[in-house]
């Protein structure tokens, strides 16, 4: 090898070393950015806060009577049977007609 090839070879290699080099410190920020955004992703108030947004609560109003078709009372609406949702999925086919067979003749009778 010629001095000029060995020069060449010197300067890529010094050129590589501080590429992997300057690789290697971009690595570590992004690693450290990325654990600080970890940390900000685990607590979303934190996060919210540094949004802009507040956090509150508003307190019910006392005047305000419930409202039975949200579920906040256990209401029976018409004094018809409630079923839970575990009921009604263990519920044949057949079941289920004869429940609507039943709601239809009641408003037939009622009309």
């Amino acid at each position: 090898m010629s001095k000029e090839d060995t020069s060449v070879t010197e300067r890529l290699m010094n050129t590589l070393i501080s590429k992997m080099e300057s690789m290697d410190t971009d690595l570590q920020l992004i690693k450290s950015e990325n654990q600080k955004l970890r940390s900000m992703v685990d607590n979303p108030a934190t996060l919210l806060r540094k949004a802009g947004f507040i956090s509150t609560t508003t307190p019910l109003s006392e005047d305000v009577s419930n409202d039975a078709f949200r579920g906040e009372e256990s209401l029976l609406l018409k004094n018809e049977p409630s079923y839970t949702n575990e009921q009604i999925h263990l519920m044949s086919w057949e079941e289920i007609h004869d429940m609507a067979d039943q709601a239809r003749s009641t408003k037939e009778v009622k009309a």
